[in-house]
């Protein structure tokens, strides 16, 4: 199949591109930046050019809507751009998919969207209100193309991923930070007690949670894609100082509107997909320590 990625030169969406090559595909990138793989046919283009997105998607299969204002202290600082991004250029994929006839849009949302949620949740659990703009926009996302679904009969695919760590991932990302910190002998700062927690999840895991949702058990559903462990700030550092040695820690007063987390369920995706992690927490992040570590 040939197949569309936006936003293939990002973090996740690289190692999509990647896997989808190894797979057979071909592949065809739309991001402003070159992609890293020349294995691949780049469109540099505006994802708010509407013209762009037509002329990236002449002759596609299916397409992997990656591209998004990804960084949520970027959407606080330019809620405005946030929205035109993240809404408008959804839209604005969702219209030439159609026009195109494309197959089916798969697209990246977040575990975000269920908020400051306490215990587990599933896809079915209550999507409450959002409490800042970038969540906003991802659960306008999903609206958009269930919505345009019913109008048009595109079909879709939602993907919900936790907090993506790995190869290629920001600098400012706080598995990133901590490890480049430790690394250097540097003091890692926690606020609070340390108790909040997240299922992270290893990029690779993410890339062929999506390459598997193609199955036609994927068409017009909405899957999360997480680690199998909820793992505290706590534990991140007792695993950095396992795998480096001692690692030094200080504590600061903990920051407003910091929750503990949510374990996230992923039993959808294994019985559908037939999808579920492979790596263990530990075993991604020694795998990034050594990435890391090869400069």
């Amino acid at each position: 199949m040939t197949i569309l990625v936006t936003g293939g030169s990002g973090f996740i969406g690289s190692h999509v591109v990647d896997l989808l090559i190894a797979n057979g595909h071909d592949v065809r990138v739309f991001d402003k930046v070159k992609p890293a793989n020349d294995k691949v046919e780049w469109k540099s283009g505006d994802l708010l050019n509407y013209e762009h997105l037509l002329d990236a998607m002449t002759d596609v299969d299916f397409v992997f809507h990656l591209a998004a204002v990804a960084d949520v202290n970027v959407a606080t600082q330019d809620p405005e751009l946030c929205l035109q991004v993240n809404e408008t250029g959804t839209l604005k994929v969702l219209k030439a998919a159609t026009s195109k006839d494309v197959e089916r849009v798969m697209l990246a949302s977040s575990t975000w969207v269920y908020g400051k949620a306490t215990g587990s949740v599933t896809e079915e659990s209550p999507i409450p209100p959002p409490d800042n703009i970038y969540t906003k926009t991802k659960i306008g996302q999903e609206h958009l193309v269930q919505a345009w679904n019913s109008a048009t009969g595109l079909p879709y695919t939602i993907l919900r991923y936790d907090i993506p760590y790995g190869p290629r991932m920001r600098g400012n990302m706080a598995i990133a930070s901590f490890v480049r910190k430790a690394l250097r002998g540097e003091t890692i700062t926690i606020f609070g007690d340390g108790g909040q927690a997240r299922c992270f999840i290893h990029v690779e895991d993410i890339a062929l949670g999506n390459v598997m949702s193609m199955k036609p058990q994927g068409k017009n559903q909405t899957f999360n894609l997480a680690g199998k462990e909820f793992v505290s700030v706590l534990e991140v550092v007792r695993l950095l100082s396992k795998i480096l040695g001692n690692v030094t820690v200080e504590h600061a007063e903990a920051r407003p509107g910091d929750f503990k987390g949510v374990r996230v369920d992923i039993s959808k995706a294994k019985k559908l997909l037939g999808w579920e992690p492979k790596y263990s927490f530990e075993q991604g992040l020694e795998s990034y320590i050594n990435f890391v570590k090869k400069g």
